[in-house]
């Protein structure tokens, strides 16, 4: 989840022969206008997770609704998974999902350049980012440290940091343990710099309010569960116009919220 304030508004694994592959089916209602940017998401989520390791393939149907919620402000977006299964590998993946916008937001994001990147967000939610890594032992909650090795690597290398990746414990249920740790609220940067920025820009940080990218600490972390990663298909910036376990319940939707 992303949060919103009322102010305003080096081990990673690439592609390889087997024909692994992610395919993203968005069942969508709402206000067509908003509809592409959904299709775009997906086909970018698509072009950096490029399949699954082992060999697994998976279509990933998302149910994703813009409708009314809390009015301008506040909760942009929620999302998760819904259903998912054990992969050839061993990794838990997600099969079903859902995204909910609220809709009195929509217009605002889209004119200031930031609807797409809440909408990819969110479909990383799905995808398992924050949602699955305790079904993956690469988190355990309340600890702050992402454990998984790939993105563990690119922490250090990418960020020049030691030990693990933090993990965010401040913001709320749909915050903490989910997402990138940041100033609780967008409140300054966080002084860890990498070759897009500072990581409170970090599309996977848990407030949004600029131009966001997307690091290779964060496609190194879909490796960590089980994903084939595309680090060269990364965007400088944002602007992106056991079988059968049933995960309600289990995996806990994130939020969106504007900083």
């Amino acid at each position: 989840m992303l949060r919103t304030l009322p102010a305003a508004l080096a081990l990673c694994l690439f592609a390889s022969a087997a024909p692994a592959t992610l395919t993203i089916q968005i069942n969508y209602s709402g206000d067509p206008q908003f509809q592409p940017f959904f299709a775009s998401a997906a086909t970018l989520w698509q072009t950096l997770l490029v399949g699954y390791q082992g060999g697994d393939s998976q279509n990933v149907v998302i149910s994703a609704n813009l409708a009314p919620n809390d009015g301008v402000g506040g909760i942009l977006g929620s999302a998760g998974p819904t259903f998912g299964r054990t992969s050839l590998a061993g990794f838990v993946i997600t099969t079903q999902g859902v995204m909910n916008f609220d809709s009195a937001d929509a217009a605002n994001l889209v004119s200031s350049s930031l609807f797409d990147d809440v909408v990819m967000h969110e479909m990383a939610h799905v995808l398992g980012f924050g949602t699955l890594w305790n079904f993956n032992s690469v988190y355990i909650n309340g600890t702050g440290d992402f454990t998984g090795p790939n993105a563990t690597a690119r922490w250090q290398s990418e960020f020049g940091q030691t030990g693990f990746p933090k993990v965010e414990l401040g913001g709320g249920a749909g915050t903490a343990n989910g997402h990138w740790n940041e100033v609780d609220g967008d409140g300054g940067p966080t002084g860890i710099l990498g070759p897009d920025g500072d990581l409170r820009n970090e599309l996977m940080t848990g407030w949004i309010g600029g131009a966001t990218f997307i690091s290779d600490m964060t496609i190194a972390s879909f490796v960590d569960i089980g994903f084939l990663g595309s680090l060269s298909a990364i965007p400088e910036a944002s602007s992106f116009l056991a079988m059968g376990l049933v995960f309600a319940g289990l995996a806990a939707k994130r939020r969106c919220e504007w900083r």
